[in-house]
């Protein structure tokens, strides 16, 4: 794999890892009358503060969060997989044969099913905030939406 999509899967892994560990972490301590599930999304923390969130907007756009996060998850990974497959037949063959083509197919039609669910979740998130929140979260948000250059190898904003 690229070290892009290696960087992409370990920050996912990462942030998978933390959400259980914390969510676990907060279920205990929730027993004894201390935090909720929503203070297990550090992640977040950016968009509370910087949106100045008030807590019932922050419980809602953190709830949209944990029920996206592992579609997101997911399609990572199928995408991941098909990039591999794609790179795998480009360089075994020496021409566009039959499964080149539906390999090449497959890695657009992923893209565009991650793009457009993507785009759902922001604006799902958006319609749970306020009109200036909404419009300062999709300037912040759309272009990872928008562009995938950042997630694909060999691209400049891959790391």
């Amino acid at each position: 794999m690229k070290k892009g999509l290696l960087v992409l899967a370990a920050a996912l892994l990462a942030g998978i890892a933390a959400f259980y560990a914390t969510r676990w972490h907060v279920a205990g301590e929730h027993h004894h009358g201390g935090h909720t599930m929503m203070d297990a999304m550090p992640e977040l923390e950016w968009l509370k503060r910087d949106l100045h969130l008030s807590e019932g907007q922050f419980a809602k756009v953190s709830e949209l969060h944990a029920a996206y996060r592992p579609k997101c998850t997911e399609m990572c990974q199928r995408i991941a997989e098909a990039h591999e497959k794609m790179d795998s037949l480009a360089l075994a063959g020496s021409g566009i044969t039959p499964e080149l083509q539906a390999a090449l197919k497959e890695h657009a039609d992923l893209h565009l099913e991650c793009q457009r669910t993507m785009l759902q979740h922001l604006y799902r998130t958006a319609a749970t905030l306020d009109q200036a929140q909404a419009q300062q979260y999709l300037k912040t948000m759309l272009p990872f939406a928008l562009d995938f250059s950042h997630s694909e190898p060999g691209q400049p904003d891959a790391h």
